[in-house]
């Protein structure tokens, strides 16, 4: 039996088998990281790539390793300070500097050691102190369960295209898996984008320095200008205070509220209205009525016009619903674990559902606020796990 698993290898569980092992000081024997893919942050890392990512949109101060300077400290080593940029405000990491960084913390510390490859299926109870969790690779015994599985393996497919789709037409989400964007020949002509917010506009940047042909962004609502997905008083207890202070139905509003989805950091928005005067680039806002397959084409009937496109490629983020799947359902049901109206873990001050079971990333949103899901809500979920931890231990 182990001490703690971690169910889920992206950004929060990478960076919380980290502080198990490394801060509290757990032996390596006694965490796990279950995650179905071959690499920590797998998926983070294929989504930021496939859309055209440069720049994050948090500071260098958000990273996965413990001390908060360690990837200023890393861009000053001779292996990296050639690709070592940043750029304001904040001095917000270069794409592949913090690709690097990330690869550092694991190598150095060993983390990919501490992986299990499989997905899970089931939680039980093992004993009055333990849980068993069923997997695709077999049972898993553990004290403890940290739940962190993000929303990157939820893209949100609107049912028009998903019936193109079902059709046979070239029409991809970015964030699919085994979709690549580096995979569309170059000769391609007639490419459409959906989608307004920060992924789309990149993915279209990229597109179209390096198709050939026309790029389209098709968007429901006019681009907007904002550095961040949510102000930054929320990391700390500047917001939150008044936010503790609210019943699970309001939190669930404020969350959604004061997350400012479809907004563009300034040098974006810069760089997409030079884009559409100088290259063969296009806007257009429309919202989309019906799709349907026109020969080799496809067509896109929208309130502003008829459009068609060889390929289609959507951008249109995440489904907000409660990750986990069938998986999550399974454990709300065999523990009887308590949720908001909005179906969302209620959990405790220290991230805590149910005796051994805990929460980080987009399942504790209802205590941790609208950074919950970001690189700074893993870090300050390793705060308010820290108590629990140092206890334990």
């Amino acid at each position: 039996m182990i001490a703690w698993l971690i169910i889920g290898g992206g950004i929060h569980g990478t960076y919380l088998s980290h502080l198990l092992v490394n801060q509290v000081g757990l032996d390596r024997n006694e965490v796990r990281v279950l995650d179905p893919h071959q690499a920590p942050l797998a998926t983070w890392n294929r989504n930021a790539t496939n859309c055209g990512m440069r720049y994050l949109r948090s500071p260098a101060t958000h990273n996965i390793d413990i001390p908060v300077l360690s990837l200023y400290r890393f861009a000053r080593s001779p292996d990296v300070k050639e690709i070592a940029d940043f750029i304001p405000p904040y001095n917000r990491p270069s794409l592949i500097l913090f690709q690097k960084h990330c690869a550092h913390v694991i190598r150095h510390y060993r983390l990919e050691e501490l992986r299990i490859i499989g997905r899970a299926l089931a939680l039980h109870t093992h004993n009055p102190h333990s849980l068993t969790a069923e997997t695709s690779v077999g049972s898993i015994a553990a004290r403890n369960v940290i739940l962190a599985m993000g929303l990157g393996e939820q893209p949100y497919w609107p049912s028009w295209a998903r019936r193109l789709q079902q059709a046979g037409s070239r029409i991809d989400h970015v964030f699919d898996y085994g979709f690549r964007t580096a995979d569309i020949p170059e000769s391609t002509e007639g490419v459409i984008v959906v989608g307004g917010g920060l992924s789309a506009v990149q993915t279209a940047l990229m597109l179209s320095k390096r198709l050939s042909g026309r790029v389209r962004l098709l968007s429901q609502h006019d681009l907007y200008e904002s550095q961040y997905d949510f102000d930054p008083c929320w990391i700390g207890p500047k917001c939150l205070r008044e936010f503790y202070r609210q019943d699970y139905g309001s939190r669930r509003a404020t969350v959604d509220r004061a997350r400012v989805g479809g907004s563009l950091p300034c040098e974006i928005f810069e760089e997409f209205r030079t884009a559409l005067d100088t290259t063969d680039l296009h806007f257009q806002k429309s919202r989309i009525r019906s799709a349907v397959p026109d020969g080799n084409r496809i067509r896109l009937d929208t309130d502003t016009g008829t459009v068609w496109a060889d390929t289609v490629v959507l951008a249109t983020g995440f489904l907000t619903n409660r990750p986990g799947g069938d998986f999550i359902d399974q454990v709300i049901e065999e523990f009887g674990l308590p949720c908001g109206p909005c179906g969302f873990p209620i959990i405790g001050e220290d991230l805590r559902w149910a005796a051994n079971i805990f929460v980080t990333g987009p399942l504790a949103e209802l205590q941790l606020g609208p950074c919950a899901r970001n690189i700074i809500g893993a870090r300050n979920a390793g705060r308010h796990l820290l108590k629990v931890l140092g206890a334990q231990h």
